[in-house]
């Protein structure tokens, strides 16, 4: 190669770097004036003991993104919350947030497989069979769940929290829905082993991979610590009460 060629490529490589560096200075502006804004609105009272549970409703959800499970402010950029609200929820306002979370409530994705948990078949023994076998349970024990209602509580609260953190729901807005959602669970449910075992029928059923949150499930249905390092709060099962006392 010439000279000319090798001092092009050099700074065409400059450039892109002197480019990278911008982008990630800019990146990380905005993610500091985000949280600056977030905080600005937030009441920044700390956690009831019936707000953790609540949160803990949601727990395998955020635990599955990486979230401090009883986390109720954000620790990074809320670009991707907002992105995800969008492609994957159709929310970008505080009109859609609560339609959304009105339908999640009034379980109609779950609604829609009762039938199918009522009636044996052998598509449903080899959910229940996977299940049992990834949380480390009796058959028995997830069959006597006969309810999808936990894949759209588990949501519900998730997405509450998102939606608060967005914008689209004031913080008293995001609690009444975690209330609403737990007390719906209630009816619905038994204890936390009904409940992980409700999500996941909801959400195989619905077409998710077992295997994408399985795992999560497992840990923070019994307590248990990944293989390599603590997680904090994976022991809400326990600490938490499913039925309000």
């Amino acid at each position: 190669m010439s000279t000319n060629v090798y001092f092009i490529i050099g700074a065409v490589a400059v450039v892109f770097i002197i480019y990278m560096m911008v982008l990630r200075s800019m990146t990380k502006k905005r993610k500091q004036q985000q949280l600056d804004e977030f905080k600005s609105t937030h009441s920044g009272n700390p956690l009831t003991e019936e707000q953790k549970r609540l949160l803990t409703f949601g727990a395998i959800l955020f635990y599955y993104r990486m979230e401090k499970i009883l986390g109720f402010t954000p620790e990074n950029g809320l670009d991707q919350y907002i992105s995800g609200l969008q492609n994957q929820w159709e929310i970008s306002n505080a009109e859609d947030a609560k339609e959304t979370l009105n339908n999640l409530l009034a379980l109609r994705r779950s609604t829609e497989f009762y039938l199918l948990l009522q009636q044996p078949s052998p598509e449903l023994a080899k959910i229940q069979k996977n299940i049992a076998k990834e949380l480390g349970i009796e058959l028995s024990v997830v069959e006597q769940t006969k309810n999808a209602y936990g894949w759209d509580i588990c949501r519900a609260v998730s997405l509450a929290k998102w939606c608060y953190w967005c914008g689209y729901l004031t913080e008293a807005e995001a609690w009444s829905y975690m209330e609403r959602a737990a007390a719906i669970a209630n009816e619905h449910g038994t204890d936390w082993t009904d409940y992980t075992v409700s999500f996941l029928l909801g959400r195989t059923i619905q077409g998710f991979d077992l295997d994408d949150v399985a795992v999560e499930s497992k840990q923070v249905l019994h307590s248990q610590n990944p293989t390599f390092g603590k997680t904090e709060d994976i022991d809400v099962y326990k600490r938490y009460a499913f039925a309000k006392s």
